[in-house]
């Protein structure tokens, strides 16, 4: 009896102190987890591209408010706009000039300065310069547009007023939570025009990138990334001239190639440098916005970034595909990019004519087969509302 009685006393000592070890595990394993997770968070910066931002005629009449005689974009952003308050590093081209009025629209672009008013307030931070629409008012437009973009704290590069700026200036490292990020932006040409002493804009000189690939190397930077306007324009793959430039750009030590020009979506690859070091090329990301109506020309992607901040390494890339709508939501007309997924998910909360639906799942579809090789982000990875 007495012998029971302890093997009962036993059992229960044992369970206890049993459930109050796992107890103590499964909290510790929940600690951990949770640590885990939010060094993961913290390791990681999230960089954003965007392609061609383009001034069209009927793009600033849009903007245009006739009670108030001003200009308004911001309504064109509204839906992307989450996803660039959501990156660490908003990048995108700007392919227009800030000359002043009157505006002009192609062959030689020059828009409202409340565009760049916008692209700064909806969350880029970045803008490059270096493109074949900069000297579209040569240099009284290239100097106001740095001007400009000076004048309200824009990160800025590809483009300078004299030497002695570019000297002190490029290339273009920025500071994101730790992780020094060195950017090269350069262009084919500028459609034939010349800049005019003493203005500088950065052409695909090889033996001035592979001394500017130097300077980067000399300022110790974490991550190389190209930013270059090349290609034929609407191509859909990269032709074979892309193709050797970017290789030659991956020996030099580049970690990333992000393209434009083309204004369409060109195809993208993983090369590999002499070490083996995988490095993803974007070749062209489309037309941001614009109002290029051709099929292939009405939507484009946007490419996410994730490096991690201590090692340097770019983790993965992904694309957002989107379409720009020409016309009304809520009885305001506009040209509107809208990320494709949240539309096909929710078409009812959009309201978009039926032409326009299927031009937007027909985009969606193309840029999927175009890209395959790469991995779309859904449209649960963000909150977007239609307001």
């Amino acid at each position: 009896m007495w012998l029971s009685l302890v093997m009962v006393i036993w059992m229960v000592v044992w369970m206890t102190l049993t459930m109050a070890t796992s107890n103590e595990l499964s909290i510790r394993l929940k600690k951990e987890a949770a640590e885990r997770e939010a060094y993961l968070a913290d390791s990681v910066v999230t960089l954003l591209f965007a392609g061609d931002v383009m001034g069209h005629e009927p793009q600033w009449k849009a903007a245009f408010d006739p009670a108030t005689g001003t200009y308004d974009y911001h309504d064109c952003f509204r839906y992307v706009e989450p996803m660039l308050n959501q990156a660490d590093l908003a990048c995108a081209n700007l392919e227009v000039t800030l000359a002043g009025p009157p505006y002009t629209s192609y062959p030689c672009f020059s828009s409202p300065d409340e565009l760049l008013f916008a692209l700064k307030d909806v969350g880029f931070d970045v803008l490059f310069t270096a493109n074949n629409h900069v000297l579209d008012h040569g240099k009284s437009g290239l100097e106001r547009t740095i001007g400009m973009l000076d004048s309200v704290g824009m990160i800025h590069t590809g483009s300078f007023v004299d030497t002695m700026s570019r000297d002190t200036t490029y290339p273009l490292v920025v500071n994101v939570r730790g992780l020094k990020i060195g950017f090269l932006n350069m262009t084919y040409g500028t459609n034939g025009l010349r800049e005019r002493i003493p203005n500088i804009v950065n052409k695909m000189d090889t033996l001035e990138v592979i001394r500017d690939f130097d300077r980067l190397n000399e300022m110790n930077v974490d991550l190389k990334v190209v930013f270059i306007h090349w290609g034929e324009e609407y191509q859909l793959t990269a032709n074979k001239r892309q193709r050797r430039y970017a290789d030659f750009l991956v020996r030099q030590g580049a970690d990333l190639i992000i393209g434009g020009h083309p204004h369409v979506t060109q195809d993208a690859d993983t090369l590999y440098a002499p070490d083996g070091k995988p490095v993803v090329a974007y070749f062209s990301m489309g037309n941001f916005i614009s109002n290029q109506r051709r099929m292939n020309t009405k939507g484009g992607v946007m490419i996410q970034v994730a490096v991690n901040r201590f090692t340097g390494q770019v983790i993965e890339t992904n694309y957002i595909p989107y379409y720009v709508h020409l016309g009304k939501i809520h009885e305001k007309y506009q040209y509107y990019i809208l990320p494709t997924f949240p539309y096909i998910n929710n078409r009812c909360d959009f309201r978009l004519p039926y032409h326009d639906s299927v031009a937007l799942v027909t985009v969606h579809r193309t840029l999927a087969e175009r890209l395959s090789n790469f991995i779309p982000i859904f449209a649960d990875d963000f909150e977007i509302e239609d307001k």
